[in-house]
């Protein structure tokens, strides 16, 4: 059982994670190095782990190709067959490896050390042809070495370390001049403090001021000559006079009009500013004045006179 004998490992792991599902990729490669390959049984192991359906951890085994769910060698050989592998000897490093290893593509040597498999770009053309083992990357595999490459894998496979099928302790290997694998040493140097990554504000400020003042000239002779180009002239709508159609220009379907005039927004006016002035009140007073002598004069009038009117 994984919990058993990864137990630390395991619980380092799901530490890492503010939720368990999140570390099922990595969990499957610790199952897969374990097992060989991941059986159903173990797939149910890992979602048991995670609390997790197991129907959704074997959506992840199918998915990724790198998952194995089938038996594999200790080693799984990826060779690159794409065009700049090809056009420097792929084919025939494959062949070479058909005929050492006495299998096809897709196939495990009878005594588990070897699986043999066709990949696409590797992402490593300036060293083709390229040959994964266990996602290690081996530069410049020609047919003349591929003897050399599986007698270095199987001393390796013979070692106190097990190989990773899955990779991770993937490492990028090289020939020396006597046809042996070198490991490439990769110096990624110290890693900056705080205070190296963090330049004085005034160097900061001063490095800034130096890259833009080339820069200001030419914007404000940019936007002087906008400016003189297209001018902003007074107009109703305050739009560009240059902008709007011409209204002498004809067009499809007759002449183009010109932009009305857009007209103020009204302003609403508070109760003090609306009181009528003396003379409107008079007015008013006039109005209803008449209107009421109308109407008694209709009232008074003969019903003869009523329907006439």
């Amino acid at each position: 059982m994984l919990l058993d004998t990864h137990k630390t490992e395991i619980e380092t792991l799901l530490a890492r994670y503010a939720s368990k599902r999140s570390a099922v990729l990595p969990l499957l490669f610790i199952a897969q190095d374990s097992y060989g390959h991941l059986t159903d049984e173990a797939i149910r192991e890992v979602a048991d782990i995670l609390e997790l359906p197991p129907t959704d951890v074997f959506e992840v085994v199918g998915f990724y190709t790198l998952f194995y769910n089938r038996p594999v060698g200790t080693w799984m050989v990826q060779v690159c067959d794409d065009v700049p592998c090809c056009y420097l000897g792929a084919e025939e490093t494959i062949a070479k490896l058909r005929q050492t290893l006495g299998i096809r593509e897709e196939q495990t040597t009878p005594d588990g050390s070897f699986t043999l498999q066709r990949v696409k770009c590797l992402a490593a053309c300036n060293r083709a042809p390229v040959v994964q083992a266990n996602l290690s990357y081996i530069y410049d595999v020609t047919a003349e070495r591929v003897e050399a490459l599986v007698r270095d894998l199987r001393a390796q496979a013979s070692g106190s370390e097990a190989a990773s099928v899955s990779g991770r302790q993937a490492e990028d290997f090289e020939w020396t001049a006597d046809s042996r694998l070198s490991r490439i040493e990769r110096d990624m140097g110290a890693m900056p403090t705080r205070d190296a990554q963090t330049a004085p504000e005034a160097e900061k400020a001063a490095e800034q001021a130096e890259e833009s003042a080339p820069v200001a000239p030419a914007i404000a002779a940019a936007e002087q000559k906008i400016a003189a180009e297209s001018p902003v002239v007074g107009s109703p709508d305050g739009t560009n006079a240059s902008a709007r159609p011409n209204p002498a220009v004809q067009g499809e379907f007759g002449t183009v009009p010109a932009h009305a005039a857009q007209k103020p927004v009204p302003v609403e006016k508070s109760a003090d500013e609306i009181k009528p002035t003396p003379e409107e009140t008079r007015a008013a007073q006039n109005q209803n004045l008449t209107g009421e002598s109308s109407q008694q004069a209709i009232r008074e009038a003969p019903e003869g006179d009523k329907l006439t009117r």
